[in-house]
């Protein structure tokens, strides 16, 4: 199996690194991620300026590497038409942060998995807590043989993982999931004619059916990400109302 590995935190992160090591025992690796941090850039794709590709042979042994002065969606698209390797899986992360809820709109670690489906390749988002990558070491390999040994990945959706808080030593299990709610509040705070965009996530109550509440509770949770946003069942009302 040819796996493509894709990030937003920048190719050197450590949850690259880990997800390398890990990953090189199910298939041949490649590595196509940004030179850069891109978090939070959601979906992106560059159209209308050129990028700089490196390559990056020397980050990790025997593994090709390349990184694009560009976006998550970015790098796997040139994977496939500007490299012209051979994939057959896309896993994006490790990520520095929880992608629940809906951190998972603005997420450049989702974007880069999400891309892969649109290319017609099944596709992995694995998320930790922030500075919890020792909260996934022990498990990853694991659970990625289970998800890959049970045949649940498949090129019309993302699978999204999502490592517990880091307070949590020892996981409770994993947990399937739907998307949850953590809205973020901005604050824009004005520094010497700049305006910083800051903030927090704000506490609302989700169930334990939601991501949100596996990642609170110590659980992995295990999502279907779908690309088509279509609200199928609100269809219905729109017909009723509009051509009734």
């Amino acid at each position: 199996m040819n796996i493509l590995l894709v990030n937003d935190d920048g190719i050197e992160s450590p949850g690259m690194e880990f997800l390398t090591q890990t990953m090189k025992d199910f298939g041949t690796v490649s590595i196509v991620a940004p030179h850069t941090q891109q978090s939070a850039i959601g979906h992106g794709i560059t159209i209308h300026e050129p990028f700089r590709v490196h390559r990056r042979n020397e980050l990790y042994e025997g593994i090709e590497a390349w990184s694009l002065e560009a976006k998550p969606a970015d790098c796997v698209k040139f994977a496939l038409y500007g490299l012209g390797l051979s994939i057959d899986l896309v896993v994006s992360g490790i990520n520095d942060g929880p992608n629940v809820g809906t951190d998972i709109i603005y997420s450049g670690t989702l974007a880069g998995a999400s891309e892969g489906i649109i290319c017609g390749l099944p596709a992995i988002a694995v998320s930790s807590d922030f500075s919890g990558l020792d909260a996934a070491k022990p498990h990853l390999k694991e659970i990625m043989s289970k998800v890959l040994g049970a045949g649940i990945v498949d090129k019309g959706r993302v699978l999204n993982i999502n490592f517990p808080q880091k307070e949590f030593s020892e996981i409770k299990g994993i947990k399937i999931t739907e998307m949850g709610e953590r809205p973020f509040s901005h604050e824009f705070v004005e520094e010497e004619g700049l305006v910083w965009a800051k903030g927090s996530w704000d506490r609302v109550h989700n169930g334990p059916e939601t991501d949100v509440w596996a990642w609170e509770n110590g659980y992995v949770s295990l999502s279907p990400i779908q690309i088509n946003r279509t609200d199928y069942g609100y269809m219905d009302i729109l017909k009723e109302r509009l051509n009734g």
